[in-house]
């Protein structure tokens, strides 16, 4: 497995899709401890992450990787599974 250093990690969701009632959580190390176990393969779903920041509504992750010496980002709706060993987008 290569070394894989989360640099940012979010999230969350709007409340009703209002666009100034954001509701989100900090999953940095959260996802860096997950990367590690589950050998770069993780499900976002609120167990995961640690809980439901916006109740009711549907999540989003977005997050930022460093692997190989390049940045990647990753982003994606909750219930949905990454491969941060293989995917992202190259920065």
């Amino acid at each position: 497995m290569s070394e894989i250093k989360v640099e940012f990690a979010v999230y969350g969701a709007l409340k009703h899709g209002i666009s100034n009632s954001g509701k989100a959580m900090d999953v940095k190390t959260t996802l860096q401890n997950l990367i590690i176990q589950n050998k770069g393969v993780v499900t976002i779903t609120n167990t995961y992450m640690g809980g439901d920041p916006c109740l009711g509504n549907t999540k989003q992750f977005g997050a930022q990787i460093q692997r190989d010496g390049a940045t990647y980002y990753f982003a994606c709706l909750e219930g949905q599974t990454i491969d941060f060993e293989h995917g992202g987008n190259l920065i």
